[in-house]
């Protein structure tokens, strides 16, 4: 068990600007389980160069964070394509172990900002050496735990994985006024005011080693009942090891303009009992 780190913002900004830059000057050769395959040569700390076998080289940004000292959280907004499109790569350089997410907005015309994620799973070529037999794979590990996640805005929430592919969130900040919550909670009581939806969204775990897990999530629940909110693609490492999120968003803001950014929490177990774990579900029968 490594020891627990505490992480100290040094921004309270909502994204991340300072981004891992080690994997400058590397190269790596990924087999995919669909077939594919993929030279990525990290030219700089946020230039990355990819193709196919036969194909021309395609110059992509990029940025990265460290999980563990193995293993890399990477993604990149696509150029030249017709959707938005969002490619997440999970590097495993311990086990030479590789996850591929395919994000992509627009995908359902009628649904611009509705998200929808492909996984695929391969492994690191690495010269004289085999290709590993085992993969990352989909997991119930987290299902049915409690983690309290601070964040650099000042932001906390619990997740609550509710099963293998779903996940709550009691939010525990709230910047309004007492006087403006108990005003909320009396026109609620009095039918003056519709009760908040419930924060309930499909989420995917994937193991990646003891401790460690690549998670997705698509607030699919919040587009379908407000096609103007929602959509967001969620995509972090939860290291239990240390205690920190490693993630990014992809999404878009209210003029439709790209909202993507790289973020890093802290956060613990609990065993709180509240009152979201109890909840009926308002989206599924």
């Amino acid at each position: 068990m490594n020891e627990k780190r505490e992480i100290i913002f040094k921004t309270k900004e909502k994204y991340l600007k300072e981004l891992d830059g080690s994997l400058a000057g590397r190269v790596f050769h990924l087999a995919m389980d669909d077939g594919e395959e993929y030279e990525l040569r990290f030219a700089t700390e946020n230039i990355v160069e990819w193709r196919r076998p036969g194909e021309p080289l395609r110059y992509e940004q990029y940025g990265a964070l460290r999980a563990d000292d193995q293993v890399y959280f990477i993604a990149s907004i696509l150029g030249g394509t017709d959707q938005k499109v969002c490619v997440t790569i999970v590097l495993d350089i311990e086990q030479s172990l590789v996850t591929m997410a395919v994000s992509r907005q627009g995908y359902y015309p009628k649904l611009p900002r509705l998200a929808v994620v492909d996984f695929t799973f391969g492994a690191i070529r690495v010269p004289d050496q085999a290709l590993p037999v085992k993969r990352h794979g989909f997991t119930r590990e987290l299902a049915y735990k409690k983690i309290t996640w601070h964040y650099a805005t000042g932001f906390i929430n619990t997740h609550y994985y509710q099963g293998e592919r779903y996940c709550r969130i009691r939010p525990l900040t709230d910047t309004r006024t007492p006087e403006a919550i108990e005003q909320e909670k009396r026109e609620i009581e009095a039918g003056l005011k519709p009760r908040p939806m419930l924060y309930e969204e499909p989420m995917r775990f994937i193991k990646i080693k003891d401790g460690m897990y690549l998670i997705s999530n698509i607030e699919a629940n919040m587009n379908r009942v407000d096609p103007k909110a929602g959509g967001n693609n969620l995509m972090f490492i939860t290291n239990l090891n240390s205690g920190c999120d490693y993630g990014r968003t992809f999404s878009r803001k209210a003029d439709m303009t790209l909202d993507h950014g790289f973020f890093v929490a802290f956060g613990e177990p609990t065993d709180e009992d509240f009152s979201v774990i109890h909840e009926t579900s308002p989206y599924r029968v």
